[in-house]
């Protein structure tokens, strides 16, 4: 698997590890995460070409590795390490190589190396129509060979996983996030050439794990994903590793895929950061795995770790029947990881940075949109100028005051808060505008505005001021004389203090009074 991990396997163990947490919460108590005991670290890998392993088969004298799939030719190599740890050897393909490699596997005889070039990431753009696997001397003497293989219909799978059987066959098990691995297997002799037909493989099995509560990296995910095989020396077991835990099947008559598919497993949590590879020690006794360090930080160890195998199934567990801690007292948060949260925070921010372009795009789109025909007060608009942001009383585009059409804050007919003539015919106004009363229209007497108006008829008194009986709110009763230093107006005198001189805008009204600031 090429860069370590696909994308959509990490989006979906961060999906495992934060999501289902919090439905398992919600559902009630659920069973704690097992921590897996310290293992035994034999050495470290210190080359700097080596920090992604994804395959490991353990020797009398060391260890054979190979990365997961990379284009670096000094990278794309099988190579040999002592028991420290340290490269004591390399071998090269021929031609260009592999394309992903994933694991290794020994034949039954432990004479052969395997090597499984199956990798095919799902989110690849161009899915491999056929994958290969190499083979050669265990002990390096000769260049691998290249051997083409298909899947029924050419239909793509992602494998990391490689055992060989009893027949000399390879047998390949897929990594699906479903947690139901395939088992394929060729159905011809293999064609050892360059750039032969690809023996078509078929279906013979599949793998279901028993589920686990085993903490890792990827959360309940992890606990699905198939990412290494391997055979005992003996014959008798075998083991399938996922990124949290190592399954122990015994195998009768060499019978490998009858053990995968009815056998109980025995289950060994493993504490492997990014954990791609496993395999038998020479004598049979231990495990050994090592991490795929692709998505470790640079200063994180690349460590081979031993492992005494469990004599039990998933039931006897560590921490198994233990509950975790009741919502309310433990949040599913409490349980992420950094590299969770660093994912977490980053689809946090997605999503923000698409409603925010969401919402500019719709002020933009606003903006565009052309404004609605309206009256204005606060600007030319065809009607006259306007008088401290109010209308001049004369309707818009229409006749001058006094026509049949009253302006917005003011005209004979109807302003904005004065009704028009009856029936739309010319006439008497019946009241003012908003902020002053109009010119009278054929003839007739002005009405009271809001804040003033003309003397009026006696039912049409302004607010300020108006007729005789009909006084505004302010108004009514007969006139007193003005003021000579109205803060507002003195009705000789034309415009001030940005008002009409409409009479009766605070200033002298006929049969009103006058208004001042300090008294009605």
């Amino acid at each position: 698997m090429r860069h370590v991990v696909s994308s959509v396997t990490v989006a979906l163990g961060l999906l495992g590890a934060t999501v289902a947490p919090a439905g398992v919460a919600l559902a009630g108590p659920a069973a704690a995460p097992v921590q897996a005991a310290a293992p035994k670290k034999k050495c470290t890998v210190e080359d700097k070409r080596l920090r992604e392993l994804s395959g490991l088969v353990a020797t009398s004298n060391g260890y054979l590795v190979i990365n997961d799939g990379t284009d670096i030719p000094s990278h794309k190599r099988v190579f040999y390490l002592d028991t420290k740890c340290e490269v004591s050897k390399e071998v090269r393909y021929s031609g260009d190589g592999p394309l992903d490699t994933e694991d290794l596997a020994l034949s039954r005889d432990r004479k052969t190396l395997w090597i499984a070039d199956t990798g095919d990431n799902i989110t690849s753009k161009t899915r491999r129509e056929r994958v290969a696997v190499w083979n050669m001397p265990v002990g390096g003497g000769k260049q691998p060979v290249l051997h083409r293989l298909a899947y029924p219909e050419k239909k793509p799978h992602d494998a990391e996983a490689l055992l060989i059987g009893d027949d000399g066959k390879p047998l390949i098990i897929t990594k699906e996030i479903s947690g139901k691995s395939e088992i394929f297997t060729p159905t011809d002799a293999l064609k050892a050439s360059g750039d032969t037909e690809a023996v078509p493989m078929s279906k013979v099995g599949e793998v279901t794990l028993p589920k686990t509560t085993t903490d890792n990296k990827l959360g309940a995910t992890g606990r699905l994903l198939v990412t290494g095989a391997a055979r005992s020396p003996d014959g008798t077991k075998v083991v399938l590793r996922t990124y949290a835990d190592a399954f122990e099947f015994d195998v009768a008559g060499g019978d490998i895929v009858g053990a995968l598919t009815t056998v109980k497993p025995r289950v060994t949590p493993l504490t492997d950061p990014f954990g791609e590879a496993i395999s038998y020690t020479p004598d049979g006794k231990s495990f050994v795995t090592v991490s795929d360090g692709g998505q470790l930080a640079p200063e994180d160890p690349i460590d081979i770790l031993g492992y005494v195998p469990s004599t039990k199934g998933v039931e006897a567990l560590p921490a198994a029947g233990e509950v975790a801690k009741p919502p309310a007292e433990k949040s599913w948060v409490e349980g992420l990881t950094l590299d969770e949260i660093t994912y977490l925070i980053a689809a946090v921010g997605a999503l923000g940075a698409l409603l925010v372009g969401a919402g500019i795009f719709g002020i933009l789109r606003s903006r565009r949109r052309p404004a609605p025909a309206t009256d204005r007060a606060d600007g030319p608009d065809g009607d006259g100028p306007p008088m401290n942001g109010f209308d001049d009383g004369r309707a818009e585009g229409g006749p001058p005051a006094g026509g049949p059409r009253g302006g917005v804050y003011g005209g004979p007919a109807g302003g904005g808060y004065g009704p028009g003539p009856v029936n739309g015919a010319p006439g008497r106004p019946a009241s003012g505008g908003v902020y002053g009363g109009g010119r009278p229209a054929e003839g007739g007497r002005p009405q009271g505005g809001v804040y003033g108006g003309g003397g009026g008829r006696p039912q049409g008194g302004g607010v300020y001021g108006g007729a005789p009986q009909g006084g505004g709110v302010y108004g009514g009763g007969r006139a007193e004389p003005p003021r000579r230093d109205s803060d507002y107006r003195d009705p000789r005198e034309g415009r001030r203090n940005g008002y009409d001189d409409g009479r009766g805008q605070y200033g002298q009204v006929p049969g009103g009074r006058e208004y001042r600031g300090d008294r009605y």
